[in-house]
């Protein structure tokens, strides 16, 4: 009697432990991720018969997430370090430029003050001389950039519709007979040349695919086809340029007007503040050297203040982007060692778990 007591014991043991190894599988496999593990385990078993080579791999996938969480935490301790460096400058930075704010705020206010004696009119002539000087430099700025680029965009056009015609005078050699062979190194050329062209890259790409399907097989068909995108291609830069030569005319046109009207203003300014007494001229120049530096550490606080805002959200998302990670890698770690320990303790059940999945 005690005897089948005790095998009763047992085998209700036995069945205790498989239900909970059933129990702990059925958790991973529904895990996306333990789900993958665990057919990839399932394929292994049923075509080794052992578990020999997966418990290799499971312990070199286990040892790889433990070495990307090793980079992760050098990675972030390096991020940390720069954080901490970047925002305590930034923060100084702030602080001088602020300081520098209130010393020229002060420097100006006093000096307005001495001038608030002379007459309002030299005030004002002096301020409309500095901003009709202010409004030359910009425009003028504007001009000379504006002109550069015109100038960097039509020779980009010319380089673009020669690189167009040479290709088209190698299309052409094929519909004429010539073999892809004989003219392989200038395709190649022309091909390196649209490749490498940066401001019409996007534009050439259909036409480099064109040309390499020719490498493959050359048929008339393909060649026309070619020959028509490289003409509406041709067609398109042609009628670029043209506009972009308008437009920098026009602009050129109204640069001349008005550089000229801002000549003329300045002029009569200057004649104006010419007859002012030198100690009016003195205030009003302080004034300007005061408001210049104001502005400019106005600006520096404010480009300061936005990088700052910028770094700190930087690395608020590093710290989160981190712990996502981190947590995403330990919760792969401790499955990838729940089915390790199945494997290696609990084999046998391990098994015919998976053998009933599908």
């Amino acid at each position: 009697m005690m005897k089948f007591i005790a095998l009763a014991l047992i085998a209700s043991t036995v069945l205790a432990v498989q239900k909970d190894t059933k129990t702990i599988l059925a958790e991973i496999d529904a895990d996306n991720f333990g789900n993958s593990i665990l057919s990839t385990v399932q394929m292994y078993l049923q075509a080794k018969g052992n578990a020999e080579e997966i418990l290799m791999l499971l312990n070199q996938l286990l040892a790889g997430l433990v070495d990307d969480q090793n980079k992760h935490d050098n990675v972030i301790r390096v991020d940390r370090s720069a954080c901490t460096r970047i925002v305590t400058d930034l923060e100084n930075s702030i602080a001088y430029h602020t300081a520098q704010v209130s010393a020229n705020a002060q420097m100006r206010e006093d000096n307005e003050k001495a001038l608030a004696e002379a007459e309002t009119d030299v005030r004002q002539t002096i301020q409309d001389i500095e901003s009709n000087e202010r409004t030359f430099a910009q425009e003028e700025a504007n001009r000379n950039k504006a002109h550069e680029t015109w100038v960097r965009k039509n020779g980009e056009h010319d380089d673009a519709i020669a690189a167009v015609d040479e290709a088209t005078k190698l299309v052409q050699h094929l519909s004429l007979g010539a073999t892809f062979a004989e003219l392989k190194p200038k395709f190649e050329a022309v091909q390196k040349r649209l490749i490498e062209n940066e401001s019409h890259g996007a534009l050439f790409q259909p036409i480099v695919t064109a040309l390499t399907e020719l490498a493959s097989k050359v048929d008339q068909k393909a060649i026309q086809r070619i020959l028509q995108l490289l003409s509406q291609l041709r067609q398109q830069l042609v009628e670029a340029r043209s506009v972009l030569e308008d437009t920098e005319n026009r602009q050129a046109q109204r640069w001349v007007e008005f550089s000229t009207h801002l000549s003329n203003e300045h002029n009569r300014l200057v004649d104006r503040k010419n007859q002012l007494e030198q100690a009016i001229q003195t205030f009003k120049t302080n004034i300007d050297t005061a408001t210049h530096f104001f502005e400019v550490h106005t600006l520096e606080v404010e480009s300061a203040q936005e990088t700052l805002d910028a770094e700190n959200e930087w690395c608020a998302l590093q710290e989160q982007t981190y712990e996502t990670q981190s947590t995403e890698r330990q919760r792969q770690q401790e499955i990838v060692e729940r089915i390790l320990e199945h494997l290696t303790d609990k084999l046998t059940a391990t098994s015919q778990y998976l053998g009933g999945r599908f």
